[in-house]
């Protein structure tokens, strides 16, 4: 065999361990990254004539039928050339963060990321966990899932004490202070998620839409609004994006009590202090919002935004996908609701 043909065949099995290494690590495959970087510490041009002749026919019966099973199962591009490739970016930093938008473009898509409700704004995460998403409406929806959880279980602890006297209570004082330090805390950051949740949620729907519309005529005020270029406030992001994007406006209605009334609780917890909210603002007192946010004004702000995101969703059409993190919140809500009745109860 010359050195050309030997050195093709060693380049034939590296490609394809690598590919295969790289495919089995987007699954969630392999556990270490010694067993990753293992095919590629092979001198395969040195192998004995018999192991290359082996680790060839072992291409051509089985491996390559399953790398390409592999692209086809959970990809719509992917080859084992893109696999190779990317094995070797993955290999530079031992991991891989990258927005989908380029990973689709540079590797392929992924099958059923669209139908299982990633925004197209996520980051592609690789690691040896697998191939993962990241995104801000993930990251806030888990904080207002864990806060809304934390709050629940310190205000069911904390109805054991309330029909007790004054007097009882004395020598629970510290572990009934946590309590409330906790269902307080709680109680802040459900508010302070949710608005974060829901401002993602419009400045992402801003981002696709621009995405796909940058090359055609869109008027400079529309263009500055969608990328928040003049300090868009969440109101005008509210009435506004809706109507750039699907030509359809939210009701007044299903924003009023979330802009008019919850934003000023919000604002006194993104913004605290002892001086009043200007008169053009509402002339409130920051304060008295700041230590007077109760599980109701909680549970409706959180029921109201997501009543805001499921109008937009609506636009969308009906075969479009639930995001992935919508359902989770709405379990939260109702978990809210459910103290909040009981609450009123007492």
């Amino acid at each position: 065999m010359s050195i050309k043909g030997r050195d093709r065949e060693a380049a034939l099995i590296r490609n394809a361990n690598l590919a295969r290494a790289a495919g089995r690590l987007l699954l969630g495959e392999i556990s270490t990254w010694q067993e990753f970087f293992e095919p590629d510490t092979v001198d395969y041009t040195n192998l004995p004539r018999k192991q290359l002749k082996s680790g060839k026919y072992d291409i051509q019966k089985n491996l390559k039928d399953r790398i390409d099973s592999l692209c086809k199962s959970n990809f719509s591009k992917m080859t084992q050339a893109k696999l190779v490739s990317l094995y070797e970016e993955v290999k530079a930093h031992r991991s891989l963060e990258i927005p989908y938008t380029e990973f689709r473009d540079r590797y392929s898509p992924v099958k059923g990321f669209y139908e299982k409700g990633y925004p197209e704004h996520s980051t592609v995460c690789i690691s040896l966990w697998g191939l993962q998403y990241r995104f801000p409406e993930h990251d806030f929806s888990n904080d207002l899932i864990i806060a809304t959880d934390q709050f629940i279980k310190a205000d069911e602890v904390l109805d054991e004490y309330r029909e007790k006297q004054h007097s009882q209570l004395s020598k629970d004082m510290h572990k009934i202070a946590d309590l409330i330090r906790k269902s307080e805390s709680s109680k802040r950051q459900v508010m302070q998620t949710a608005f974060s949740l829901l401002e993602c949620y419009l400045n992402g729907i801003a981002w696709s839409y621009y995405q796909k519309e940058k090359n055609k005529p869109l008027s400079k005020r529309k263009a500055n609004a969608l990328k928040d270029t003049s300090n868009v406030t969440l109101r005008e992001k509210v009435q506004k994006y809706p109507s750039i994007i699907f030509g359809e406006t939210i009701g007044e209605g299903n924003y009023q009590f979330i802009l008019d009334e919850a934003k000023k609780f919000r604002d006194s917890l993104m913004h605290p202090s002892p001086f009043s909210a200007p008169k053009k603002f509402g002339g409130y007192d920051k304060l008295e919002k700041l230590y007077n946010l109760d599980i109701e004004t909680v549970f409706k702000s959180v029921s109201g935004i997501i009543e805001i995101i499921e109008k937009i969703e609506s636009m969308k059409g009906q075969k479009t996908p639930v995001p992935v993190w919508l359902p989770g919140i709405k379990t939260a809500a109702n978990h809210l609701f459910q103290r909040t009745t009981k609450s009123r109860g007492r």
